[in-house]
Order: C-alpha cells, then structure tokens, then sequence
C-alpha cells in the first residue's frame, strides 16, 4: 500500500495495458438491447454542433447519434451484461446538453456541458452523480455525488475521451452485498477527474433501483443530444486466479560512475533471497542494479501485458523473450503470449539517480484485471520517517501572471528551452523559445514542480496540475524556398529568442528574430470565450524566400461557414478569427497533414495576426 501511494504522479500512459478492449461494433445497432427512435448511426455530424442543440447525422456508420424528443427519449443498453470492467469511449455534446454514462445501469458517471465551469460539482463532466432519497426530507433527497478534482471538459461540439476502470459490489453466496461498487479511476480527456472512489447505491435516475453482480452499460437518453464513438469494453473476472511469483532471488551489482556498464560481469556485491519483491527488500546504498530472478505461475493461456511505474529504468525478460523493454524513465510495454502454468523472468532495475529506490510492476491478463506484482515491506519503512509529499504546487496569485522556466515534457523529446506561463484566469501555456510554438495549453491548476526542485532535481521538468491539450511544436515563422516546401520540423539557424517584455501584471510579450524580420508574440486569456487569444506582429523586410507563419497543423483542419473559424484536427480544438479580421489564411495539405498558413507581405507585415484557441 505504501509503495502504491508512491506512484501518484505517474501518468495514465505510464500504467496503460497493450490489452485492446472488445469493440462494440457501431456498424448496426445489434450490441444494444432494442434501442429507441432517438438513438440512430451515423458516419458522421453535420452543420455546427458548437452552437446548435441538435445533432445533424450524416450517412454511414460509426457514430451513435442520440436526438431526444418528448415522445422518443430512451435509454440505450449493452447486450452484454457487465460487471468488474474497463469502458473507454469518445462523446460529443451540443451546448448546454447533459448525458451520463452508467456502470451496470447503476452508478453514473455524468456527461454534461460543464464547459468554462469555474468549480465543477458532482453534476459536472467527470462527476459521479449523487444518490437520491425522498425519505431524507425535502431539499436533503440528494446526497453521496462526488466532484471530479477539476474541470476536464472540452467545449460544445469537440470529440471527448472517457476511460472509466470499474469494481462491481460484491455479494456472498446468499446474496448479501459483502462490498460497495467502486470506480478506480474516471479518466477525462486524459485527466484523472476520479479515483478510488466508493458508490453506496445506485445513484440517481438509475434504470434498476437493486444491486446485483452484473449489468448493462447504459446511456443516458433523456436529457439532451450526444454523440457515441469508439465503445469497448474490457471484462475482467473477479474470481480469476492470481499470478504468483515463486522462487525469488536477487543480486545487486554497483554501478562504476566511470564505466558504461550497466553493472560488472564479476561477482555480485550482494545476493539472496528477498522477503519481498521489492527494492526496498533489500540492502542497498549509492547507485546500482539490483536483478531479480524467480518463476511466474500463469494461472490461464493467453495474452499478457506486464507495465512498470517508476522513474528509472526497468527491463523484465520472461521466458528469455522481452516482456517489457528498459528506457530512461521506465520500461516500454511488450504484450506476450504465455501458456498457464511456470516460466522463468528476470527482472533488471537500475538505480542511478540520487533519490530513493523505487518501482511497481503490474500484470493483466486474460480476464484478469491490473494487479499489483511488487510489493513494499512495511518492516523497511520507519515509522518516524513519512514519505515526502510528491508534489510542489504552485499557483498564479489572484492579480499576477506566474513564469516558470523548465523543460517540458514533450513527444518524442523534452523540450529544453521552454517556460510555463500561469494566468489569475486559471488559462495557462507552455511556451517554446526556440520555436516560439505553444506546445500545450490548460486550465485549473497551474504547476506541479516536484521534478524541478525537489533534491537535485535531476529531470527538471514541471507538469501542468490542471487537464492539457497538447498542440505542436513547429516554428511559427519560417521561410520556404516556396509555397510547396515543407514546413520545418527544427527551428532554423538564423532564429534567436530575443527574450520577453513584461506589462506591470506580469504578463509577457515574447520576441524573437528570424534573418530580417522581428516579431512581437503576446498570449494572454480571453475569459468572454474561456481561451487564449494570440496576437503576433511581424516587423522588418522579407527575403528572397517565402515568410509564413503557421497557426496550425493537422490531419484535418475544417473551415466553419463565415471564413472566420476552424474545426483543427478530429474535433480537437477551435482555432478562431476575429469576425473583422482581415488576415486571410491559406490551408495547404503536405505529407499528409492540413497546414493553416499565413503569408507575410505587404497586407500583413507589420500587421498584427490575432487568432484564439478554443478547446
């Protein structure tokens, strides 16, 4: 349990199984359980979902299209019945629109319009609604819902992810409930709104007012448009076996600071057998690899996923075939095939930073739900001696912009000239110096600096606390041979940061040169449309080459009636013009992906380009 509580800052990603989940095929409706006139299948939406309360469905297959009416406002049930469980899915809402997604057609996580609510409550996006009982008296009937921790959700009329990992209750043989049901974890837009988090009952509006081990998924009908995509499911088996580990053995190599090795081919400094699968089992100091050994018992066939937690590297061979793969801060995941029964793995975990040894390796299987292979002796724990907190929060002050400089975590590498800008409007950016790219934008809290000062602060990251979009990092400015030139990828060689100017709130105005033109780049939020608001002016004399400035970049960028806003990517974020803005952008296709550009000449040197992003 200690060791779990460790690994709090650990991304979603970081703990994500290669296990796909069963797709509930959307080409027909035959996975649900006689659906109403008001759901139908759709290849795609039509018109503007971003200000209309209707969704307009166009021909073909993929999307569930949810129209509700006075006469047809039915709910829509799974075939299957479900009980501990996996569900993912992509949702889409019109403007003001409530839904809600729940578990065993029970416990429901809602599905609501919250977007640009400052305080989110239980009957926001993310939150796990609240039970309901006449008896209690008036105006006490709602109780039990839960808030997500802050407010994930993305604007009317852009696809949304929901990851949600379900315990169902549980019940002894004569059918008493022995457990609460629980949701794990509710993921929204890849951010943790919910976790661990105990449900009494079923909560309000729910289709069975019992308990009982099993149910259907089922969506909520009644309330206003929704769009469905992407369904599955994983089913897991509570009563399934167990994977044991048997035989454990360790040996723990010093690390040479002057040697390249991993660890020496001599002898060991220290081998035997530990009282418990864990690093902290056994006696180590300084830098080192410590390698365990051992047997796992497979209790079924089939496919397995092992995922690792941690910040330093860790290799894990079983079989003598890689299960999961070591890199600088963890191990890559390998799904491999194993037959029930003995297999041998090794297991390598370097320690060469200067922070406490530590990591957690998971397993998942055939219906067997993530669980937990390492373990943490309480014996080696202190008592007098708490874990630090894993985090170092903070925050803008109510009427002060906030900088902070870090890396940025960024795929496939960290930025390394980057700040973090912290607005009192609670919008915040990562800024790139040597691009002049915002590499994400997010709302809520602003930083968590934990990587970044804590001991020698060895990755020197710092990570947004409040849910994330992430954008680009390609230059902004660039000058092409011609138009049909690639955009670069690298900030060119005659590109210098010349450093940012701040207003008396603090905020900056970033300026850069790129050969003979000069640009001025202020970012700041617009509250009125709950985004960021961009306004780059561009100064100086253009070369024999093409300037351009980029204002977006991806598989599909989709113009709106008006010439004045942009759908950028699979309904990911708006990018939106002033209504009279007389910037003109070009969109271009290369290599496959759609490029929103603007030309500098004579109508826009020296001309500010104002555009907001919109998420």
């Amino acid at each position: 349990r200690a060791l779990a509580a460790a690994f709090t800052l650990v991304t979603v990603a970081g703990a994500q199984s290669l296990l796909a989940p069963a797709a509930i095929p959307l080409d027909t409706l035959a996975g649900f359980k006689a659906p109403g006139p008001n759901w139908q299948l759709a290849g795609g939406l039509g018109d503007d979902p971003r200000t209309q309360k209707f969704l307009t469905p166009l021909a073909g297959t993929g999307i569930l299209v949810n129209n509700p009416t006075a006469v047809a406002r039915g709910h829509l049930f799974t075939a299957d019945e479900l009980g501990d469980s996996e569900v993912d899915l992509d949702f889409l809402l019109t403007p003001g629109s409530n839904s809600g997604v729940y578990l065993m057609g029970r416990y429901e996580v809602q599905l609501f319009d919250s977007w640009g609510a400052p305080a989110p409550t239980f009957a926001d996006c993310g939150g796990i609604y609240q039970r309901w009982d006449v008896s209690r008296g008036k105006g006490k009937e709602g109780y039990a819902g839960i808030a997500p921790r802050a407010n994930a959700s993305r604007a009317p009329g852009l696809w949304q992810h929901l990851h949600i990992e379900f315990q169902a209750p549980r019940f002894d043989a004569a059918g008493r409930k022995t457990a609460n049901a629980r949701f794990l974890k509710v993921v929204l837009n890849d951010f943790v709104a919910q976790e661990n988090m105990e449900v009494t009952g079923p909560t309000r509006a729910a289709a069975f007012t019992d308990e009982a081990p099993l149910g259907p998924l089922m969506i909520q009908g009644d309330h206003g448009p929704v769009a469905i995509r992407a369904l599955a499911i994983k089913k897991f088996d509570p009563t399934a076996p167990r994977v044991q580990v048997e035989d454990l053995a360790y040996k723990l190599y010093s690390i040479d600071s002057k040697s390249t090795e991993s660890h020496a081919p001599a002898a060991p400094k220290s081998q035997g057998k530990p009282a418990a699968f864990a690093a902290e089992a056994v006696e180590q100091n300084g830098k080192f690899t410590l390698v365990f050994t051992g047997a796992l018992i497979i209790p079924r066939e089939g496919t397995y996923s092992f995922t690792v937690m941690g910040y330093e590297s860790v290799g894990l061979v079983i079989d003598d075939q890689p299960a999961i793969q070591p890199i600088d801060h963890g191990g890559q995941s390998v799904a491999l095939p194993l037959t029930a029964g003995r297999h041998a793995f090794r297991l390598n975990y370097i320690h060469g930073s200067n922070g406490k040894p530590r990591f957690a390796l998971f397993v998942e299987g055939p219906g067997l739900a993530r669980q937990m292979l390492t373990a943490a002796p309480a014996a080696n724990e202190p008592k007098n001696n708490a874990e630090k907190p894993r985090k170092i929060l903070i925050e803008p002050t109510a009427d002060r912009v906030r900088m902070q400089r870090s890396f940025v975590p960024f795929d496939p590498k960290k930025r390394l000239y980057a700040i973090n800008v912290g607005t009192p409007a609670g919008l915040h950016y990562a800024y790139d110096f040597e691009t002049g790219a915002i590499l994400r934008v997010w709302r809520g809290g602003f930083l968590d600096t934990f990587e970044l000062w804590d001991g020698r602060a060895e990755n020197q990251l710092a990570l947004p606390t409040g849910p994330a979009l992430t954008l680009n990092d390609k230059p902004v400015l660039a000058l092409l041979e011609t138009y049909h030139h690639d955009w670069p990828d690298q900030p060119d060689q005659m590109w210098s940061s010349q450093g940012y100017q701040l207003e008396p709130d603090g905020q900056p105005t970033f300026r850069f040169k790129l050969s003979t033109l000069s640009a001025t780049d202020r970012i700041a939020p617009t509250p009125a449309i709950h985004g960021l608001t961009r306004t780059l002016v561009v100064t100086g004399k253009t070369t024999s080459w093409e300037s351009w400035v980029l204002l977006a970049e991806a598989d599909h960028i989709t113009p709106q009636t008006g010439g004045h806003s942009y759908v950028i990517g699979d309904r990911s974020y708006y990018l939106d013009l002033p209504a009279d803005s007389a910037v003109q952008p070009i969109l271009r296709t290369r290599n496959g992906r759609q490029q929103l550009m603007v030309p500098l000449n004579g109508a826009t040197l020296g001309k500010p380009i104002v555009y907001s992003l919109v998420w």
